[in-house]
Protein backbone atom coordinates (compact mmCIF):
# COMPACT_ATOMS: atom_id res chain seq x y z
CA UNK A 1 0.00 0.00 0.00
CA UNK A 2 2.77 2.41 0.96
CA UNK A 3 4.67 1.54 -2.22
CA UNK A 4 1.60 2.34 -4.33
CA UNK A 5 1.17 5.74 -2.60
CA UNK A 6 4.82 6.68 -3.16
CA UNK A 7 4.59 5.70 -6.83
CA UNK A 8 1.44 7.83 -7.19
CA UNK A 9 3.08 10.89 -5.67
CA UNK A 10 6.13 10.54 -7.89
CA UNK A 11 3.97 10.29 -10.99
CA UNK A 12 1.94 13.37 -9.93
CA UNK A 13 5.10 15.44 -9.30
CA UNK A 14 6.50 14.38 -12.64
CA UNK A 15 3.34 15.41 -14.42
CA UNK A 16 3.35 18.88 -12.68
CA UNK A 17 6.99 19.56 -13.53
CA UNK A 18 6.47 18.40 -17.09
CA UNK A 19 3.48 20.73 -17.45
CA UNK A 20 5.40 23.74 -16.08
CA UNK A 21 8.41 23.15 -18.27
CA UNK A 22 6.27 22.55 -21.32
CA UNK A 23 4.27 25.72 -20.66
CA UNK A 24 7.39 27.88 -20.24
CA UNK A 25 9.19 26.35 -23.19
CA UNK A 26 6.45 26.16 -25.75
CA UNK A 27 3.25 27.95 -24.88
CA UNK A 28 4.52 31.24 -23.21
CA UNK A 29 7.64 32.64 -24.97
CA UNK A 30 5.95 36.07 -25.26
CA UNK A 31 5.28 36.11 -21.52
CA UNK A 32 8.98 35.72 -20.79
CA UNK A 33 9.79 38.56 -23.20
CA UNK A 34 7.11 40.73 -21.63
CA UNK A 35 8.49 40.04 -18.17
CA UNK A 36 11.96 41.08 -19.33
CA UNK A 37 10.53 44.22 -20.94
CA UNK A 38 8.68 45.11 -17.74
CA UNK A 39 11.87 44.73 -15.73
CA UNK A 40 13.77 47.01 -18.13
CA UNK A 41 10.98 49.61 -17.97
CA UNK A 42 10.97 49.46 -14.19
CA UNK A 43 14.73 50.03 -14.06
CA UNK A 44 14.41 52.90 -16.57
CA UNK A 45 11.62 54.50 -14.56
CA UNK A 46 13.71 54.22 -11.39
CA UNK A 47 16.70 55.78 -13.16
CA UNK A 48 14.48 58.57 -14.45
CA UNK A 49 13.22 59.24 -10.93
CA UNK A 50 16.79 59.40 -9.63
CA UNK A 51 17.64 61.84 -12.45
CA UNK A 52 14.67 64.07 -11.63
CA UNK A 53 15.56 64.07 -7.94
CA UNK A 54 19.15 64.95 -8.79
CA UNK A 55 18.01 67.86 -11.00
CA UNK A 56 15.64 69.09 -8.30
CA UNK A 57 18.43 68.98 -5.70
CA UNK A 58 20.82 70.83 -8.05
CA UNK A 59 18.19 73.55 -8.67
CA UNK A 60 17.60 73.95 -4.93
CA UNK A 61 21.35 74.37 -4.33
CA UNK A 62 21.58 76.83 -7.25
CA UNK A 63 18.78 79.03 -5.90
CA UNK A 64 20.06 78.88 -2.30
CA UNK A 65 23.49 80.04 -3.50
CA UNK A 66 21.79 82.73 -5.60
CA UNK A 67 19.86 83.97 -2.57
CA UNK A 68 23.07 84.11 -0.53
CA UNK A 69 24.80 86.11 -3.28
CA UNK A 70 21.80 88.47 -3.43
CA UNK A 71 21.99 89.04 0.35
CA UNK A 72 25.71 89.75 0.01
CA UNK A 73 24.93 92.23 -2.76
CA UNK A 74 22.44 93.99 -0.49
CA UNK A 75 25.24 94.60 1.99
CA UNK A 76 27.30 96.16 -0.81
CA UNK A 77 24.19 98.06 -2.05
CA UNK A 78 24.27 96.43 -5.50
CA UNK A 79 21.14 96.75 -7.63
CA UNK A 80 19.55 93.96 -9.69
CA UNK A 81 18.15 91.34 -7.32
CA UNK A 82 17.24 89.04 -10.24
CA UNK A 83 20.85 88.71 -11.42
CA UNK A 84 22.09 86.11 -8.88
CA UNK A 85 19.44 83.67 -10.15
CA UNK A 86 20.33 83.94 -13.86
CA UNK A 87 23.40 82.20 -15.38
CA UNK A 88 26.16 84.63 -16.48
CA UNK A 89 24.23 87.52 -14.89
CA UNK A 90 25.15 85.93 -11.55
CA UNK A 91 28.85 86.25 -12.33
CA UNK A 92 28.41 89.89 -13.44
CA UNK A 93 26.63 90.59 -10.14
CA UNK A 94 29.51 88.98 -8.23
CA UNK A 95 32.00 91.19 -10.08
CA UNK A 96 30.03 94.25 -8.96
CA UNK A 97 30.19 93.15 -5.32
CA UNK A 98 34.00 93.03 -5.39
CA UNK A 99 34.26 95.98 -7.83
CA UNK A 100 36.15 93.87 -10.39
CA UNK A 101 36.10 94.35 -14.18
CA UNK A 102 33.26 92.48 -15.91
CA UNK A 103 35.68 90.56 -18.17
CA UNK A 104 36.86 88.68 -15.05
CA UNK A 105 33.83 86.41 -15.57
CA UNK A 106 35.72 84.63 -18.39
CA UNK A 107 38.39 83.57 -15.86
CA UNK A 108 36.26 83.05 -12.74
CA UNK A 109 36.17 79.61 -11.15
CA UNK A 110 34.01 76.92 -12.74
CA UNK A 111 31.07 79.11 -13.62
CA UNK A 112 28.73 78.52 -16.54
CA UNK A 113 30.55 80.95 -18.79
CA UNK A 114 34.03 79.55 -18.04
CA UNK A 115 32.92 75.96 -18.77
CA UNK A 116 31.23 77.06 -22.01
CA UNK A 117 34.30 79.13 -22.92
CA UNK A 118 36.62 76.15 -22.47
CA UNK A 119 34.37 73.93 -24.61
CA UNK A 120 34.15 76.57 -27.35
CA UNK A 121 37.90 77.21 -27.30
CA UNK A 122 38.65 73.49 -27.52
CA UNK A 123 36.27 73.11 -30.46
CA UNK A 124 37.69 76.10 -32.36
CA UNK A 125 41.28 75.05 -31.70
CA UNK A 126 40.56 71.53 -32.90
CA UNK A 127 39.00 72.92 -36.09
CA UNK A 128 42.05 75.11 -36.75
CA UNK A 129 45.04 73.28 -35.28
CA UNK A 130 44.03 69.63 -34.84
CA UNK A 131 47.00 69.12 -32.53
CA UNK A 132 46.22 67.57 -29.16
CA UNK A 133 49.55 68.62 -27.50
CA UNK A 134 49.08 72.29 -28.49
CA UNK A 135 45.44 72.29 -27.41
CA UNK A 136 46.39 70.69 -24.10
CA UNK A 137 49.11 73.31 -23.50
CA UNK A 138 46.67 76.15 -24.22
CA UNK A 139 44.07 74.65 -21.90
CA UNK A 140 46.68 74.44 -19.12
CA UNK A 141 47.53 78.12 -19.69
CA UNK A 142 43.83 78.98 -19.49
CA UNK A 143 43.41 77.01 -16.25
CA UNK A 144 46.38 78.84 -14.70
CA UNK A 145 44.98 82.21 -15.80
CA UNK A 146 41.63 81.19 -14.34
CA UNK A 147 43.28 80.45 -10.98
CA UNK A 148 45.14 83.79 -11.00
CA UNK A 149 42.06 85.94 -11.73
CA UNK A 150 39.89 83.92 -9.36
CA UNK A 151 42.47 84.60 -6.64
CA UNK A 152 42.54 88.33 -7.46
CA UNK A 153 38.75 88.44 -7.31
CA UNK A 154 38.54 86.79 -3.91
CA UNK A 155 41.28 89.06 -2.57
CA UNK A 156 39.09 92.10 -3.26
CA UNK A 157 35.94 90.24 -2.21
CA UNK A 158 37.22 89.25 1.23
CA UNK A 159 38.88 92.63 1.75
CA UNK A 160 35.57 94.37 1.03
CA UNK A 161 33.96 92.49 3.92
CA UNK A 162 36.75 92.97 6.43
CA UNK A 163 38.64 89.70 5.97
CA UNK A 164 42.38 89.46 5.43
CA UNK A 165 42.89 89.41 1.62
CA UNK A 166 45.14 86.34 1.99
CA UNK A 167 41.98 84.36 2.78
CA UNK A 168 41.66 84.13 -1.01
CA UNK A 169 44.18 81.26 -0.97
CA UNK A 170 41.47 79.05 0.51
CA UNK A 171 39.50 79.39 -2.72
CA UNK A 172 42.45 78.27 -4.84
CA UNK A 173 43.21 75.14 -2.82
CA UNK A 174 41.00 72.31 -4.18
CA UNK A 175 38.05 71.88 -1.82
CA UNK A 176 35.14 71.09 -4.18
CA UNK A 177 33.69 74.55 -3.56
CA UNK A 178 33.14 73.91 0.16
CA UNK A 179 35.33 76.82 1.34
CA UNK A 180 33.72 79.34 -1.00
CA UNK A 181 30.25 78.11 0.02
CA UNK A 182 30.97 78.36 3.76
CA UNK A 183 32.49 81.85 3.56
CA UNK A 184 29.76 82.98 1.16
CA UNK A 185 26.99 81.89 3.56
CA UNK A 186 28.84 83.44 6.50
CA UNK A 187 29.21 86.80 4.75
CA UNK A 188 25.63 86.74 3.45
CA UNK A 189 23.78 85.89 6.65
CA UNK A 190 26.00 87.08 9.53
CA UNK A 191 24.87 90.36 11.08
CA UNK A 192 28.40 90.93 12.38
CA UNK A 193 29.97 91.14 8.91
CA UNK A 194 29.55 94.43 7.09
CA UNK A 195 30.72 95.87 3.82
CA UNK A 196 33.93 97.86 4.35
CA UNK A 197 37.62 97.74 3.62
CA UNK A 198 39.96 95.50 5.56
CA UNK A 199 42.16 97.44 7.98
CA UNK A 200 45.73 96.30 8.50
CA UNK A 201 46.14 95.90 12.30
CA UNK A 202 49.65 97.39 12.13
CA UNK A 203 48.15 100.67 10.89
CA UNK A 204 45.60 101.07 13.64
CA UNK A 205 46.19 103.97 16.10
CA UNK A 206 47.95 102.96 19.29
CA UNK A 207 49.51 99.80 17.79
CA UNK A 208 53.32 99.66 18.04
CA UNK A 209 54.93 100.44 14.72
CA UNK A 210 51.76 102.01 13.33
CA UNK A 211 53.45 105.29 12.44
CA UNK A 212 53.54 108.73 13.95
CA UNK A 213 51.34 109.65 16.87
CA UNK A 214 47.95 111.07 16.00
CA UNK A 215 46.78 114.48 17.16
CA UNK A 216 44.18 114.60 19.93
CA UNK A 217 42.12 117.13 17.95
CA UNK A 218 38.80 115.87 16.63
CA UNK A 219 36.45 117.19 14.00
CA UNK A 220 32.87 116.57 13.01
CA UNK A 221 31.05 116.95 9.71
CA UNK A 222 27.38 117.93 10.00
CA UNK A 223 24.77 117.63 7.27
CA UNK A 224 23.22 121.03 6.57
CA UNK A 225 20.74 120.03 3.86
CA UNK A 226 19.84 117.15 1.57
CA UNK A 227 19.90 113.40 2.22
CA UNK A 228 22.11 113.67 5.33
CA UNK A 229 20.57 116.78 6.88
CA UNK A 230 21.29 116.91 10.66
CA UNK A 231 23.50 113.80 10.44
CA UNK A 232 26.95 114.09 12.01
CA UNK A 233 30.17 112.22 11.31
CA UNK A 234 32.98 112.31 13.86
CA UNK A 235 36.48 112.70 12.44
CA UNK A 236 39.70 111.57 14.09
CA UNK A 237 43.03 113.01 12.98
CA UNK A 238 43.81 111.58 9.55
CA UNK A 239 40.31 110.14 9.04
CA UNK A 240 38.79 110.50 5.58
CA UNK A 241 35.24 110.37 4.29
CA UNK A 242 34.41 109.85 0.62
CA UNK A 243 31.07 111.14 -0.70
CA UNK A 244 29.39 109.63 -3.77
CA UNK A 245 26.79 107.25 -5.24
CA UNK A 246 29.09 104.22 -5.57
CA UNK A 247 29.10 101.85 -2.55
CA UNK A 248 32.47 100.57 -3.74
CA UNK A 249 34.13 104.00 -3.81
CA UNK A 250 32.29 106.02 -1.15
CA UNK A 251 31.46 105.53 2.52
CA UNK A 252 28.91 108.35 2.60
CA UNK A 253 26.63 106.93 -0.08
CA UNK A 254 23.84 108.73 -1.93
CA UNK A 255 20.88 107.23 -3.76
CA UNK A 256 20.84 107.01 -7.53
CA UNK A 257 18.20 109.77 -7.65
CA UNK A 258 20.88 112.30 -6.66
CA UNK A 259 22.04 112.74 -10.24
CA UNK A 260 24.26 115.73 -9.47
CA UNK A 261 26.34 113.64 -7.05
CA UNK A 262 28.98 111.63 -8.91
CA UNK A 263 29.83 108.00 -8.18
CA UNK A 264 32.95 109.27 -6.39
CA UNK A 265 32.19 112.91 -5.80
CA UNK A 266 34.73 114.21 -3.27
CA UNK A 267 36.77 113.28 -0.23
CA UNK A 268 37.17 115.12 3.07
CA UNK A 269 40.14 114.40 5.33
CA UNK A 270 40.56 115.89 8.79
CA UNK A 271 44.05 117.25 9.55
CA UNK A 272 44.07 117.38 13.35
CA UNK A 273 47.63 118.68 13.57
CA UNK A 274 46.77 121.81 11.62
CA UNK A 275 43.14 121.89 12.81
CA UNK A 276 41.69 122.02 9.29
CA UNK A 277 40.07 119.93 6.58
CA UNK A 278 41.47 118.86 3.21
CA UNK A 279 38.80 118.51 0.52
CA UNK A 280 39.44 116.96 -2.91
CA UNK A 281 36.86 117.12 -5.68
CA UNK A 282 36.62 114.23 -8.21
CA UNK A 283 33.22 115.00 -9.72
CA UNK A 284 31.85 116.19 -13.03
CA UNK A 285 29.31 118.50 -11.37
CA UNK A 286 31.68 120.17 -8.90
CA UNK A 287 32.13 120.72 -5.18
CA UNK A 288 31.48 124.28 -3.96
CA UNK A 289 32.26 126.32 -0.85
CA UNK A 290 30.56 129.35 0.67
CA UNK A 291 30.04 132.08 -1.89
CA UNK A 292 29.74 129.62 -4.80
CA UNK A 293 33.48 129.04 -5.23
CA UNK A 294 34.09 125.79 -7.08
CA UNK A 295 37.04 123.66 -6.00
CA UNK A 296 39.61 122.73 -8.61
CA UNK A 297 39.14 119.11 -9.66
CA UNK A 298 41.64 116.55 -8.33
CA UNK A 299 43.47 119.26 -6.37
CA UNK A 300 43.38 118.96 -2.54
CA UNK A 301 42.10 122.16 -0.97
CA UNK A 302 42.70 123.18 2.67
CA UNK A 303 39.53 124.51 4.32
CA UNK A 304 39.11 125.88 7.83
CA UNK A 305 36.59 124.74 10.42
CA UNK A 306 33.11 126.13 9.89
CA UNK A 307 33.31 126.02 6.08
CA UNK A 308 30.21 124.71 4.31
CA UNK A 309 30.70 122.59 1.18
CA UNK A 310 28.03 121.86 -1.44
CA UNK A 311 27.91 118.75 -3.64
CA UNK A 312 26.91 119.40 -7.26
CA UNK A 313 25.55 122.39 -9.09
CA UNK A 314 22.09 122.13 -7.51
CA UNK A 315 23.71 122.48 -4.06
CA UNK A 316 20.95 120.35 -2.53
CA UNK A 317 23.41 118.41 -0.37
CA UNK A 318 25.52 120.56 1.95
CA UNK A 319 27.86 119.78 4.87
CA UNK A 320 29.52 121.97 7.49
CA UNK A 321 33.12 121.13 8.43
CA UNK A 322 33.04 121.78 12.19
Amino acid sequence: MKKRMKMGLLVLAALVMTGCLTGCASSNPNDIQNMATDMVNAVSAFGGLITLLGLAFALIIYFVEGYAIMCTGHKAKIEGDFMPFVPIARQIYQMKIADCPVWYIFFFGTSTITVCSVMLICFLLWMVIESIPIITALIIIYVLANMVFTFLYYQKYYKAFGFNPNTAWLNIIPSFGVVALVFGMLIAFSNDIHYGDYVDPSKLPGVPGSGEKKSSNKGVIVGVSGKYENASFDMEDGAELVFGRSPQEANIVFDQVHADVSRKHCSVRFDGRNNQYIVTDFSATGTYTDGGVRLEKNQPKQLSRGTVIYLGGSKQNAFRLN
